[in-house]
């Protein structure tokens, strides 16, 4: 359970922290050369991910003795 002090340091982290995110995000994004192998590697980790989750889900149907 939340109590507003809680709920005032996270509203003040967030606040803090989302226009240095944003600042280091945009500075790291001008140097860089985008790979097509940061798709690729995205793609398969998705997949993968979907795959597990599904073999998971497949197995719950069944009933305990």
């Amino acid at each position: 359970m939340l109590n507003k002090r809680k709920a005032m340091l996270g509203w003040l982290v967030w606040t803090i922290a989302k226009p240095i995110a944003k600042r280091t995000v945009k500075s790291k994004a001008k140097g860089a050369p985008r790979s097509p192998k940061t798709g690729v590697v995205a793609a398969v980790a998705a997949a993968a991910g979907a795959l597990l989750f599904w073999r998971k889900r497949k197995g719950d149907d069944s009933i305990p003795s």
